[in-house]
């Protein structure tokens, strides 16, 4: 019954974003019926093939392609063509010049997207603290998604870093996301001469033989954090597992504080801000992608409190990044990739 419940979920979605939104455009342009019997024909095709591609973790770059790039621009279809059909309700002697307004919007707004998505953006963060004594300079970046993104998107990162002063990169989890990885496309990250200290996100448990992958994530110059932390000096980073309860994570993460250092705490979900120690200093995550496809976002939020940007609570402060990557479709749509700078200064308390 649950697999009957899954798949008929899955038939479903994949009429609404692969079928529904071409069907309601030819109904505006050429007055075809939106629920035609024979479109329920591809719907089940494309359905099939999801649960092939997910259930067997096949790796082929054009099933993967279909079914990513059709999501994506089929999910910018549905809100688009729905508001051209409320607009043809409401003014019916302009059905054609609607229907013509959402191909020429929707076309615009999936290539918009996938130009989006191959940007990445620097964006620096200062943060002063009583805690240290010396300027500290990091790069945190998360939600690469090797898989979704090629090996040269991760070239393009690590050669946007390159240019940077800093003293260690961090990622926050999601650094592939697909049996398609390949782990010589971590090779670019061999290049890098500072520490690399990584933490799992949920994609990393996705994928088939995931223990042996995260464990030869140490032959790419990445030292994984796993429920454990470092020390530089008065700086302590708290690196904390994804597939963990929210409440287990907290509780790991205030016996690894130090009341006498920064208290970095990197775990890839947002959701254990409102618990975490209040001995944080700074938290950083991922995850959301900020929604990564307008109007996704919207619905993001209504899933997290902590979505993008800067959030206070008491003397800590979080910062939930976009990502460096997207998932799926390699597109975004009000949203951008981005590279964080974390700029810590010493704060003078004299006086």
């Amino acid at each position: 019954m649950r697999q009957f419940i899954l798949a008929a979920i899955i038939f479903a979605l994949s009429f609404l974003i692969y079928v529904y939104p071409v069907n309601v455009l030819a109904h505006l342009l050429v007055g075809a019926r939106i629920i035609e019997p024979l479109a329920l024909i591809p719907a089940a095709v494309i359905a099939l093939a999801v649960l092939v591609y997910f259930r067997t973790h096949a790796t082929s770059p054009f099933l993967s392609g279909m079914i990513y790039y059709g999501m994506g621009i089929g999910f910018i279809g549905f809100f688009v063509v729905n508001i051209g059909l409320l607009i043809s309700l409401a003014v019916p002697e302009f059905v054609y010049e609607t229907g013509l307004a959402c191909l020429i919007f929707w076309v615009v707004a999936c290539l918009k997207s996938i130009v989006n998505g191959q940007r990445i953006q620097l964006k620096t963060i200062p943060v002063t603290s009583p805690k240290i004594d010396q300027p500290l300079n990091l790069v945190f970046i998360s939600d690469v998604h090797l898989g979704s993104n090629s090996k040269r998107h991760l070239e393009k990162i690590c050669t946007t870093i390159d240019g940077l002063d800093y003293d260690h990169l961090l990622i926050g989890g999601d650094l592939y996301d697909s049996s398609s990885f390949d782990a010589d496309d971590l090779s670019p990250l061999k290049a890098i001469q500072k520490p690399v200290l990584f933490v799992t996100g949920n994609h990393e448990y996705y994928v088939r033989d995931h223990t042996d992958k995260v464990a030869a994530l140490a032959h790419y110059n990445i030292i994984t954090l796993d429920n454990r932390s470092v020390q530089f000096g008065k700086l302590n980073i708290i690196g904390i597992s994804d597939n963990q309860a929210p409440k287990l994570q907290s509780e790991i993460a205030q016996g690894l504080v130090r009341e006498d250092s920064f208290n970095l705490l990197m775990v890839h979900q947002p959701s254990i801000w409102d618990s975490a120690p209040d001995s944080t200093d700074l938290m950083l995550s991922g995850h959301t992608h900020n929604g990564q496809i307008f109007p996704f976002s919207l619905l993001v939020r209504l899933r997290f409190r902590t979505v993008y940007g800067i959030y206070r609570r008491l003397n800590s402060m979080l910062y939930v990044s976009s990502g460096s990557g997207t998932w799926g479709p390699r597109m975004r749509l009000g949203t951008q990739n981005e590279i964080i700078r974390i700029e810590i200064s010493p704060q003078n308390t004299a006086g």
